[in-house]
Protein backbone atom coordinates (compact mmCIF):
# COMPACT_ATOMS: atom_id res chain seq x y z
CA UNK A 1 0.00 0.00 0.00
CA UNK A 2 1.26 3.45 -0.90
CA UNK A 3 -0.44 6.63 0.36
CA UNK A 4 0.53 9.87 -1.37
CA UNK A 5 -0.73 13.46 -1.47
CA UNK A 6 -0.64 14.80 -5.03
CA UNK A 7 -2.01 18.12 -6.24
CA UNK A 8 -3.72 18.58 -2.86
CA UNK A 9 -5.48 15.18 -2.91
CA UNK A 10 -4.79 11.93 -1.07
CA UNK A 11 -4.32 8.72 -3.10
CA UNK A 12 -3.90 5.17 -1.86
CA UNK A 13 -2.41 2.83 -4.46
CA UNK A 14 -2.93 -0.91 -3.95
CA UNK A 15 -1.29 -3.88 -5.67
CA UNK A 16 -2.61 -7.43 -6.02
CA UNK A 17 -0.81 -8.63 -2.89
CA UNK A 18 -2.57 -5.90 -0.92
CA UNK A 19 -5.91 -7.02 -2.35
CA UNK A 20 -5.30 -10.67 -1.46
CA UNK A 21 -4.48 -9.71 2.13
CA UNK A 22 -7.61 -7.56 2.40
CA UNK A 23 -9.82 -10.28 0.90
CA UNK A 24 -8.56 -12.81 3.45
CA UNK A 25 -9.30 -10.39 6.28
CA UNK A 26 -12.77 -9.78 4.88
CA UNK A 27 -13.39 -13.52 4.53
CA UNK A 28 -12.44 -14.07 8.18
CA UNK A 29 -15.02 -11.50 9.28
CA UNK A 30 -17.73 -13.01 7.12
CA UNK A 31 -17.15 -16.65 8.03
CA UNK A 32 -17.17 -15.87 11.75
CA UNK A 33 -20.87 -14.89 11.80
CA UNK A 34 -22.45 -15.47 8.39
CA UNK A 35 -22.72 -18.38 5.94
CA UNK A 36 -23.91 -17.05 2.58
CA UNK A 37 -24.82 -19.57 -0.09
CA UNK A 38 -24.37 -17.13 -2.95
CA UNK A 39 -22.36 -14.01 -3.71
CA UNK A 40 -23.39 -11.05 -5.84
CA UNK A 41 -20.55 -8.83 -7.04
CA UNK A 42 -21.18 -5.28 -8.23
CA UNK A 43 -19.32 -4.74 -11.49
CA UNK A 44 -16.57 -3.98 -11.94
CA UNK A 45 -14.48 -4.07 -8.77
CA UNK A 46 -17.04 -5.86 -6.63
CA UNK A 47 -17.18 -8.75 -9.08
CA UNK A 48 -13.44 -9.24 -8.71
CA UNK A 49 -13.67 -9.20 -4.91
CA UNK A 50 -16.65 -11.59 -4.99
CA UNK A 51 -14.71 -14.03 -7.17
CA UNK A 52 -11.71 -13.94 -4.85
CA UNK A 53 -13.98 -14.36 -1.81
CA UNK A 54 -15.63 -17.37 -3.43
CA UNK A 55 -12.25 -19.06 -3.61
CA UNK A 56 -11.37 -18.32 0.03
CA UNK A 57 -14.84 -19.23 1.31
CA UNK A 58 -15.10 -22.29 -0.96
CA UNK A 59 -18.28 -21.08 -2.67
CA UNK A 60 -19.39 -21.82 -6.22
CA UNK A 61 -22.28 -19.47 -6.92
CA UNK A 62 -21.18 -15.99 -7.90
CA UNK A 63 -23.47 -13.61 -9.77
CA UNK A 64 -22.98 -10.04 -10.95
CA UNK A 65 -24.93 -6.83 -11.26
CA UNK A 66 -23.67 -4.02 -13.44
CA UNK A 67 -24.16 -0.63 -11.81
CA UNK A 68 -22.49 2.55 -13.02
CA UNK A 69 -22.10 5.68 -10.92
CA UNK A 70 -18.57 7.05 -11.42
CA UNK A 71 -17.58 9.12 -14.45
CA UNK A 72 -14.23 10.33 -13.12
CA UNK A 73 -12.19 11.18 -10.06
CA UNK A 74 -14.65 12.76 -7.62
CA UNK A 75 -17.31 13.05 -10.35
CA UNK A 76 -20.52 11.03 -10.33
CA UNK A 77 -23.57 10.48 -12.47
CA UNK A 78 -27.03 9.11 -11.82
CA UNK A 79 -26.88 5.46 -10.71
CA UNK A 80 -28.04 3.06 -13.40
CA UNK A 81 -28.21 -0.74 -13.53
CA UNK A 82 -26.93 -1.74 -16.95
CA UNK A 83 -26.65 -5.49 -16.22
CA UNK A 84 -29.49 -6.89 -14.09
CA UNK A 85 -29.28 -9.99 -11.92
CA UNK A 86 -29.70 -13.11 -14.06
CA UNK A 87 -32.15 -14.78 -11.65
CA UNK A 88 -35.89 -14.48 -11.13
CA UNK A 89 -35.97 -15.13 -7.40
CA UNK A 90 -33.71 -15.37 -4.36
CA UNK A 91 -36.13 -17.22 -2.10
CA UNK A 92 -34.29 -19.42 0.44
CA UNK A 93 -30.98 -17.75 -0.49
CA UNK A 94 -28.56 -16.26 2.03
CA UNK A 95 -27.03 -13.54 -0.09
CA UNK A 96 -23.86 -11.50 0.29
CA UNK A 97 -23.62 -8.41 -1.93
CA UNK A 98 -20.00 -7.41 -2.53
CA UNK A 99 -18.31 -4.24 -3.75
CA UNK A 100 -14.79 -2.86 -3.50
CA UNK A 101 -15.62 0.41 -1.68
CA UNK A 102 -18.57 2.22 -0.13
CA UNK A 103 -17.76 5.78 -1.10
CA UNK A 104 -20.89 7.90 -0.79
CA UNK A 105 -22.83 4.70 -0.13
CA UNK A 106 -25.34 5.46 -2.89
CA UNK A 107 -24.35 2.55 -5.12
CA UNK A 108 -24.59 -0.11 -2.39
CA UNK A 109 -27.87 1.31 -1.10
CA UNK A 110 -29.32 1.26 -4.62
CA UNK A 111 -28.22 -2.32 -5.24
CA UNK A 112 -29.44 -3.54 -1.84
CA UNK A 113 -32.93 -2.18 -2.55
CA UNK A 114 -32.83 -3.81 -5.97
CA UNK A 115 -31.77 -7.20 -4.57
CA UNK A 116 -34.42 -7.05 -1.84
CA UNK A 117 -36.99 -7.10 -4.64
CA UNK A 118 -35.92 -10.71 -5.33
CA UNK A 119 -36.94 -11.63 -1.74
CA UNK A 120 -33.77 -13.26 -0.38
CA UNK A 121 -33.99 -15.17 2.89
CA UNK A 122 -31.04 -13.17 4.25
CA UNK A 123 -29.08 -10.30 2.80
CA UNK A 124 -25.77 -8.85 4.00
CA UNK A 125 -23.18 -6.60 2.41
CA UNK A 126 -19.38 -6.50 2.27
CA UNK A 127 -16.67 -4.19 0.92
CA UNK A 128 -12.92 -3.94 1.30
CA UNK A 129 -13.13 -0.26 2.13
CA UNK A 130 -15.46 2.45 3.30
CA UNK A 131 -14.93 6.22 3.21
CA UNK A 132 -15.43 8.41 6.31
CA UNK A 133 -18.28 10.27 4.60
CA UNK A 134 -20.23 7.21 3.41
CA UNK A 135 -23.92 7.10 4.18
CA UNK A 136 -23.98 3.28 3.99
CA UNK A 137 -21.98 1.08 6.36
CA UNK A 138 -21.71 -2.50 5.06
CA UNK A 139 -22.14 -5.44 7.42
CA UNK A 140 -18.50 -6.33 6.72
CA UNK A 141 -15.57 -4.12 5.72
CA UNK A 142 -11.83 -4.07 6.35
CA UNK A 143 -10.60 -0.47 6.31
CA UNK A 144 -11.91 3.08 6.60
CA UNK A 145 -9.85 5.13 4.13
CA UNK A 146 -9.90 8.90 3.64
CA UNK A 147 -8.29 8.92 0.18
CA UNK A 148 -8.99 8.14 -3.44
CA UNK A 149 -8.23 4.42 -3.78
CA UNK A 150 -6.38 3.28 -6.90
CA UNK A 151 -7.22 -0.41 -7.33
CA UNK A 152 -5.10 -2.58 -9.65
CA UNK A 153 -8.09 -3.26 -11.93
CA UNK A 154 -8.71 0.43 -12.62
CA UNK A 155 -5.25 1.94 -13.15
CA UNK A 156 -5.80 2.85 -16.80
CA UNK A 157 -9.13 4.48 -16.03
CA UNK A 158 -7.55 6.37 -13.15
CA UNK A 159 -4.69 7.69 -15.30
CA UNK A 160 -7.09 8.74 -18.07
CA UNK A 161 -9.30 10.65 -15.65
CA UNK A 162 -6.37 12.28 -13.89
CA UNK A 163 -4.72 13.21 -17.19
CA UNK A 164 -7.92 14.76 -18.48
CA UNK A 165 -8.09 16.91 -15.35
CA UNK A 166 -4.39 17.77 -15.03
CA UNK A 167 -3.19 18.35 -18.61
CA UNK A 168 -5.15 21.59 -19.13
CA UNK A 169 -3.80 22.95 -15.81
CA UNK A 170 -0.28 21.53 -15.62
CA UNK A 171 0.73 20.51 -19.13
CA UNK A 172 1.98 17.10 -20.30
CA UNK A 173 5.39 17.02 -18.61
CA UNK A 174 4.18 18.08 -15.16
CA UNK A 175 1.20 15.72 -15.39
CA UNK A 176 3.57 12.85 -16.21
CA UNK A 177 5.75 13.66 -13.20
CA UNK A 178 2.76 13.89 -10.86
CA UNK A 179 1.25 10.61 -12.08
CA UNK A 180 4.57 8.80 -11.59
CA UNK A 181 4.19 9.49 -7.88
CA UNK A 182 0.99 7.43 -7.83
CA UNK A 183 1.31 4.81 -10.60
CA UNK A 184 4.48 2.72 -10.85
CA UNK A 185 3.91 1.43 -14.40
CA UNK A 186 5.35 4.21 -16.59
CA UNK A 187 4.14 2.51 -19.80
CA UNK A 188 0.53 2.82 -18.63
CA UNK A 189 1.06 6.50 -17.93
CA UNK A 190 2.73 7.15 -21.28
CA UNK A 191 0.07 5.32 -23.28
CA UNK A 192 -2.85 7.09 -21.64
CA UNK A 193 -1.14 10.48 -21.62
CA UNK A 194 -0.57 10.18 -25.35
CA UNK A 195 -4.26 9.41 -25.91
CA UNK A 196 -5.36 12.29 -23.67
CA UNK A 197 -2.85 14.62 -25.36
CA UNK A 198 -4.38 13.86 -28.77
CA UNK A 199 -7.90 14.27 -27.37
CA UNK A 200 -6.98 17.56 -25.72
CA UNK A 201 -5.50 18.94 -28.93
CA UNK A 202 -8.58 17.85 -30.91
CA UNK A 203 -10.91 19.48 -28.39
CA UNK A 204 -9.01 22.75 -28.67
CA UNK A 205 -8.90 22.67 -32.47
Amino acid sequence: MDLRVIDGRRYLTLNWSDIEMLVHKLAEQISSIYEPNMLIGILRGGAIIATMLSDVLNMREVYTIGCRSYTGVEERETIMIYQPLSLNSLLDRDVLVVDDVADTGDTMRHIVQYVKGFEPKKLKTATLHIKPHTSFIPDFYVENINAWIVYPWSINEFVRNMASDMIPRLGISKTFEELKKIVSDINIIRKNLQNEKIKYRNDRA
